[in-house]
């Protein structure tokens, strides 16, 4: 059977500026309706038996005559979505919340939000596939309800999978042999995991670290942008004392951003939040719960003694919160030399301008060296990659920069087609996306500040520039991800790229390898500085970023300068390592590598 033709389905770009690959259904094709997965296996008792409650609920009034009569306080809702972690999503007049459950006893539920009692579920009556139950919203409406499990999830999350995953071909449980959807097959593979998210990760490679899944797609998106909630306040977090016990390391501070009026800085350290000293256990509830306010608890180290100072800064999140990835750029004067320096944080959509605007100065000035410091950069688009290299260079616009190495059945796709072919290689271009020219220094030679937080599309930088010039790397080894994929994909009901109104899940799954010009990508375990250009960052002396007191920065201008050790700096005394992987970088590890791709069409 092929794989590819040119009749129906067009998989797309997600995200409304861009096209995505994804799975395109009629709805009406899909087993949402449940009928050839209705068993009966009636629960009596949630509190023994809570995991059947697991998965998404499309929601209906319950017409039965006892209930015939629709209350004028009935909440209208169409969906319940319960998770493993005691999430749950309810869409109800003409609204999405979020929440946690509690199972109070054998057919009742608690649902609350920031810990406050929202509403409750009662008279539960679970069948496998089938739920009745009463919805109370506190002071809003009252209804009863049945509903029927929602597998349409289940078949996107494959069909797209099978189609596009990078590692499609090593995993069993995405063999074209499982075809069709609703064979027997099928379903004893979507029978033990009633919840998308669950399905999911059985279906993800065991070399997958990055593949991800949201009940939410606006969470992808504004992830694409840099938006968040957000107090200003980034750092990194680390083990100390040899038990369990975690510190705060402030790296720096976003500017407009409420941090940015407190008496915090970068170097600051705090063992606590809101009196709570941080563990491995605590941390993550404490510094990236739902909570928008909380109150560091700050401590000094001397002589090797880590103890609290009285020092409390309170903070609040701003929702949505969009900061500029540059976050410092400047031009050192290094005896007759002008040096550019630029801090860059994440390559994110929409500062790819902002980005042109600082290497116009650079240009105009007359620099002639380069200090681009990625220490902090986990990543992002492709493109603000491919335009930052031109900006750096300018000498090898049209020449291969970097390649997709996708799946076999995809690399098939756009080897059968000779206008796609093309579309496998990322060449620098002159150009930003608009049609602006591009500011090229025309450099060969740049020196780029790492850490383990440098990955993807900082990576991508390092690695697509080392075959054509004389790349500098100075500091700590990269984090190591040499992999990415689209934006994400929807799940699209036609081929207008009409979302499915159902639900609002999306994938950010792997798609492919991305080597530079010579088709090197193997770095999975991180590219290193030559040992003499090593340097990790020391939690007793972070430095002024911009500064010839920041340690990674003097040891750069030193290789620059001929003027021997012109800046003096220690080795670290308390090297910053081992980082616990706090889930604001995972975000930015996962932020989509692209936005376009060519529609694919499936059979």
């Amino acid at each position: 059977m092929k794989i590819f033709n040119q009749k129906t389905i067009i998989y797309n770009l997600l995200y409304s500026i861009s096209l995505l690959l994804c799975v395109a259904c009629s709805k009406d094709d899909n087993p949402s309706g449940n009928s050839q997965y209705s068993e009966t296996s009636v629960i009596s008792n949630l509190s023994e038996s809570p995991s059947l409650l697991l998965g998404s609920w499309n929601l209906a009034v319950d017409n039965s005559s006892q209930n015939a009569e629709k209350k004028s306080t009935d909440c209208e809702a169409t969906n319940i979505h319960f998770l493993e972690n005691n999430t749950f999503y309810l869409k109800y007049l003409d609204k999405r919340i979020r929440g946690e459950y509690e199972i109070t006893d054998s057919t009742s539920i608690n649902l609350l939000s920031a810990s406050e009692l929202i509403g409750r579920v009662t008279q539960v009556n679970v069948n496998q596939n089938s739920i009745s139950f009463v919805l109370e919203i506190i002071d809003s409406c009252n209804s009863n309800y049945t509903g029927e499990k929602y597998f349409r999830i289940h078949q996107f999350i494959w069909e797209a999978l099978n189609e596009i995953y990078l590692w499609q071909d090593e995993v069993p449980a995405l063999s074209d042999l499982v075809k069709p959807v609703g064979s027997a097959r099928y379903k004893e593979l979507i029978d033990p995991f009633p919840e998308p998210e669950s399905f999911f990760n059985f279906l993800k490679h065991e070399d997958d670290k990055y593949s991800l899944i949201r009940s939410n797609y606006e969470v992808l998106e504004n992830s694409i942008r840099g938006i968040d909630a957000s107090n200003g306040v980034k750092f990194l977090l680390t083990r100390y004392g040899g038990g369990d016990s975690v510190m705060g390391i402030v790296t720096y501070i976003l500017e407009g951003s409420d941090a940015d009026e407190k008496d915090i800085n970068r170097g600051d350290i705090f063992t606590g939040v809101d009196g709570q000293n941080l563990t491995v256990s605590n941390y993550s509830g404490l510094l990236f719960g739902e909570n928008l306010d909380y109150t560091l608890n700050m401590a000094d180290l001397n002589n090797n003694l880590l103890s609290p100072n009285g020092k409390n800064i309170a903070l609040t999140k701003t929702e949505n919160f969009q900061s500029n990835p540059i976050q410092l750029s400047k031009i050192i004067e290094l005896g007759g030399t002008k040096v550019g320096y630029i801090m860059y944080n994440q390559f994110t959509e929409g500062f790819d301008d902002d980005l042109n605007e600082v290497f116009g100065n650079f240009k105009a000035s007359g620099i002639s060296e380069l200090v681009l410091d990625l220490r902090y950069n986990g990543g992002g688009l492709v493109s603000s990659a491919v335009h930052l290299s031109g900006m750096i260079s300018g000498q090898f616009n049209g020449e291969k920069f970097a390649s997709f190495i996708y799946n076999q059945k995809v690399m098939n796709y756009y080897n059968s087609i000779e206008e796609l072919k093309s579309r496998l290689n990322i060449n620098f271009t002159n150009q930003l996306s608009d049609g602006s020219p591009i500011n090229s220094l025309n450099l060969n030679k740049v020196y780029i500040i790492t850490s383990e937080r440098s990955a993807s599309a900082s990576e991508l930088v390092i690695n697509g520039l080392s075959p054509l010039m004389d790349v500098v790397q100075v500091g700590d080894n990269t984090y190591g991800k040499n992999v990415g994929g689209p934006a994400a994909v929807y799940d699209y009901i036609d081929n207008n790229g009409t979302k499915n109104p159902d639900h609002t899940y999306a994938m950010y799954p792997i798609t492919f390898y991305i080597a530079n010009g010579e088709d090197f990508y193997e770095y999975a375990d991180g590219l290193s500085p030559k040992e003499d250009l090593k340097l990790k960052e020391d939690i007793s002396n972070l430095g002024v970023l911009g500064e010839n007191s920041d340690p990674l920065l003097a040891l750069a201008l030193n290789h620059i300068s001929s003027i021997s050790t012109r800046y003096k700096f220690q080795i670290p005394v308390f090297p910053l390592e081992n980082t616990l992987q706090d889930p604001k970088f995972i975000q930015q590890l996962l932020i989509p590598s692209i936005k376009e791709l060519p529609p694919i069409q499936f059979d």
